[in-house]
């Protein structure tokens, strides 16, 4: 007896639906890119569950039936090709990229082993060699695609302390790491490791503690600037205390984390003065460059990030500031040792030759999508060049809008910005504090706009993230919908 998943060749059956299925999308894409086309169809969670029935039936629909629910749920999603979805870190992918999605489904592998997926192995290993050029690592780097920047951070921390101690860790986790400190002197809360972080670092910093085993309160958050940007002399300053006091509460510092592009403000930490604390006290220096990471493309991108190069590991997201479609982010690592991880007890899976990789032995999972494949044909598509050219001209959008925005000094006021400037610029009703900014957020959202705020110091602010692919004009709509009003 046949499965009825084949009733029919898969090549007859996908002739007849997939065109179905690609006009569905480019009739979206066409309702998204018309001016009065709203963000989102619905503005709560209760109208959305309202929206449609979602059935799970015991016999098969038919494809009058799957096409019209195909339908139903791009009329019920946030629609990214308005270009008016502004409220996180990345807006319409490439339409390439959408089609390296369309491949990875088709090819249906696993970039796990080399023997399951060549060519994704081969292309995820020629993007990581492109990415470490970029960011000043030399040819002994490495690194591996992950399922988000999240997911990149915690296989960082997983790795320093991997390294940390002489690599006791590997095999006698956290207790192996604290009794280590412990021969060597530290006492009580003074033999916990410790990563030490910015005050607006992301939160993914705390959740890959706590999947290291060290939990949440193992991460010191450093104090910072006016500009968001970690505070060098408080670090020198917590990294003496914490090395002099043996059993100093925050622990031992084993990790400095780093942000390159900071999710408020936009704010680069100094690396260069970073790197050679880091240095002294023997701690391993990630640099999350999760939403930052892609302006490495250009000239100007890259200066915010003076001594990355010198960092152990950093983390990118293309799909972020590069429109490659979720998800797509990468773990760097400036030794390629770091990343090795003892996969001898899994000889039924990894058979691994010199000249055949199998991308997995680097990561602590298994099963993996070829996601580097969108970014390879992002960057085949528009070059270094074209790539080079987007940043800068978000860079240059960005600075536009700031000075647009200083103009209605009268009825708006600016909030803390990054120095130098990238493409966050926080605001709010003047005098009218966080209940102003929530009553603009609302009247945003009624005029088919997706912005988000977030809190600082003095209360919340509108955070206008400036995407490359959006005009000037929907910009400035949003800037006059809070200044008129």
């Amino acid at each position: 007896m046949d499965s009825p998943l084949r009733a029919e060749r898969s090549s007859t059956e996908f002739q007849r639906l997939a065109p179905q299925f690609v006009q569905a999308i480019w009739k979206w894409i066409v309702c998204g890119e018309a001016p009065d086309t709203p963000v989102a169809p619905w503005t709560t969670p209760a109208e959305y569950y309202a929206s449609m029935p979602l059935d799970l039936p015991a016999e098969g629909a038919s494809e009058d039936t799957l096409m019209d629910t195909v339908q139903a749920i791009l009329s019920n999603s946030i629609n990214p090709w308005t270009y008016r979805f502004l409220e996180k870190l990345y807006t319409a992918p490439a339409v390439v990229s959408v089609l390296g999605d369309l491949l990875l489904g088709a090819m249906n592998a696993s970039v796990h082993v080399f023997s399951a997926s060549p060519i994704l192995t081969r292309l995820e290993e020629r993007c990581v060699q492109g990415l470490c050029h970029l960011f000043g690592y030399g040819v002994e780097a490495d690194g591996v695609s992950m399922p988000g920047g999240a997911a990149s951070n915690t296989l960082a921390v997983q790795t320093a302390l991997s390294q940390a101690l002489g690599g006791v860790y590997r095999r006698g986790g956290v207790w192996a790491l604290v009794q280590r400190l412990q021969a060597q002197g530290r006492q009580g809360p003074g033999a916990r490791p410790a990563i030490l972080t910015s005050a607006s670092a992301h939160f993914s910093v705390a959740r890959a503690a706590l999947a290291a085993g060290l939990g949440a309160d193992a991460v010191v958050q450093v104090p910072v600037d006016a500009h968001g940007r970690m505070d060098v002399t408080a670090l020198e300053r917590l990294l003496r205390e914490m090395h002099q006091d043996a059993a100093h509460p925050h622990g031992m510092p084993l990790i400095v984390c780093a942000t390159s592009g900071t999710t408020v403000l936009g704010a680069f930490d100094d690396l260069t003065r970073i790197a050679p604390l880091c240095a002294q006290y023997q701690c391993w220096l990630h640099a999350d460059a999760s939403w930052g990471g892609g302006a490495i493309f250009s000239p100007e991108g890259r200066a915010l990030m003076q001594g990355i190069e010198q960092a152990n590991s950093l983390t990118v997201n293309p799909h972020k500031l590069l429109a490659v479609s979720h998800q797509c982010s990468f773990l760097l690592v400036r030794d390629r040792r770091t990343l090795t991880t003892s996969v001898d007890d899994a000889g039924y899976l990894f058979h691994e030759a010199p000249d055949a990789p199998d991308l997995a032995t680097k990561t602590l999972g298994c099963g993996r999508r070829g996601e580097a494949l969108k970014l390879y044909l992002v960057w085949l598509r528009y070059g270094t060049q074209g790539l080079c050219a987007h940043v800068q001209a978000g860079l240059a959008k960005a600075r536009t809008l700031l000075t647009y925005v200083e103009t209605h000094s009268q009825t708006i006021e600016l909030g803390p910005l990054a120095e130098p400037l990238f493409l966050q610029i926080c605001f709010r009703p003047r005098g009218q504090g966080s209940e102003g900014t929530r009553r603009a957020h609302a009247r945003l959202a009624a005029q088919r706009y997706a912005v988000d705020f977030a809190p600082l110091p003095d209360g919340e602010y509108l955070r206008l993230v400036v995407h490359p692919l959006t005009s000037l004009e929907t910009y400035r709509g949003i800037i006059d919908t809070v200044a008129f009003n």
